[in-house]
């Protein structure tokens, strides 16, 4: 596995945790929330009945026990199951925005390691609330633009169709022919490209617009390039094609976790109120152990109190119970959360 430690950072609103490689560069996140309405997980055992066989859609449609909603059973023909009957079931893949249902397999023909890499057999690290490298990694996990190595960057911009990616060269101060200098910032692009996939928790189609020129024997290592890297840090199954005449990268990738782009940003790439206010519990929490005696007050942006007030009644109650009930909440407005100590 390329992931060589974890960082776990333990909040009492949420914990998150950030997989990083030999190079401490972040190729996985995990989000934990207290409050979040999350009703299926990657690997999770579920029980449901079989509503309705569409097997010209691919499957059929599971209504799943505990109201966590339906789900998608891949079927094929033959496959012996009846509409109504009642199954034991795994989730290999969770739901998604667009309405996509979370997807479930028989459980006896799933496996049970579904998302574990790179979170197994690495040691964890426990770090303090607002850890800088923790918080760069979510950060970059839901950035449009990431730096390469050698310098220039490359830009995702998710579709419902498929992500696309353009690799940028600026900045970049290579020497040697036109194709060795391609041949280096694609391979770099690649293997970022890779990494990228697998800390935002993307799946379906990426399409990466290669810098030119790119002969087949160079196409040929940009496609192993990013096939091995991502390989190393995911259990999902990907194929990559050679890139195209036209120079375009193509590889198709399972759906496994919900992108996390999902679970912190609304619809136009802002931090939503939920998010905004778990940033700000974290700032309580690194101030209240700096001053163990203070009352502080957490002073929220409005739409982010409006949520806490409406939704977020059980945080406040966890954050109280860890360090006392010394803590205020209020809205001046600001653009990011502020706290500061009261008499």
């Amino acid at each position: 596995m390329s992931a060589a430690r974890i960082l776990q950072e333990v909040c009492a609103a949420e914990t998150r945790e950030v997989a990083l490689d030999d190079n401490d560069r972040p190729v996985a996140v995990r989000l934990t929330r207290l409050t979040e309405d999350r009703p299926v997980k990657i690997g999770q055992l579920v029980t449901g009945r079989l509503r309705a066989i569409a097997l010209n859609q691919g499957g059929g449609f599971v209504e799943l026990d505990d109201r966590a909603g339906e789900a998608f059973l891949r079927l094929k023909e033959g496959h012996g199951l009846t509409e109504g009957q009642s199954l034991e079931l795994r989730v290999v893949a969770e739901p998604r925005e667009g309405s996509k249902l979370a997807r479930v397999a028989l459980s006896e023909k799933a496996p049970d390691s579904l998302a574990l890499a790179p979170w197994d057999s690495v040691r964890t690290e426990q770090v303090e609330p607002g850890d800088h490298t923790v918080a760069m990694a979510f950060d970059i996990a839901v950035s449009d633009t990431v730096n390469l190595p050698g310098g220039g960057n490359i830009a995702l911009e998710r579709t419902r169709a498929l992500v696309a990616v353009d690799v940028d060269t600026s900045g970049r101060s290579d020497t040697g022919r036109a194709a060795s200098r391609a041949l280096k910032v694609n391979l770099e692009a690649a293997g970022e490209l890779a990494r990228q996939v697998r800390l935002r928790n993307l799946g379906g189609l990426v399409v990466m617009d290669c810098v030119s020129p790119l002969n087949r024997e160079a196409g040929k290592q940009v496609r192993d390039r990013f096939a091995s890297v991502f390989r190393d840090i995911s259990g999902q199954h990907v194929k990559v094609l050679q890139p195209s005449e036209l120079g375009l990268l193509q590889a198709s990738i399972e759906w496994a976790e919900t992108p996390i782009a999902e679970r912190m940003l609304d619809a136009f790439g802002e931090k939503t109120p939920q998010t905004v206010c778990f940033d700000g519990f974290r700032r309580l929490e690194q101030e209240a152990r700096a001053k163990r005696m203070d009352k502080l007050c957490l002073d929220l942006p409005r739409h982010a109190l409006d949520w806490l007030n409406h939704d977020g009644v059980s945080l406040r109650q966890a954050l109280a119970e860890k360090y006392g009930d010394r803590f205020t909440y209020d809205s001046t407005d600001p653009k990011t959360p502020l706290v500061f100590s009261v008499p």
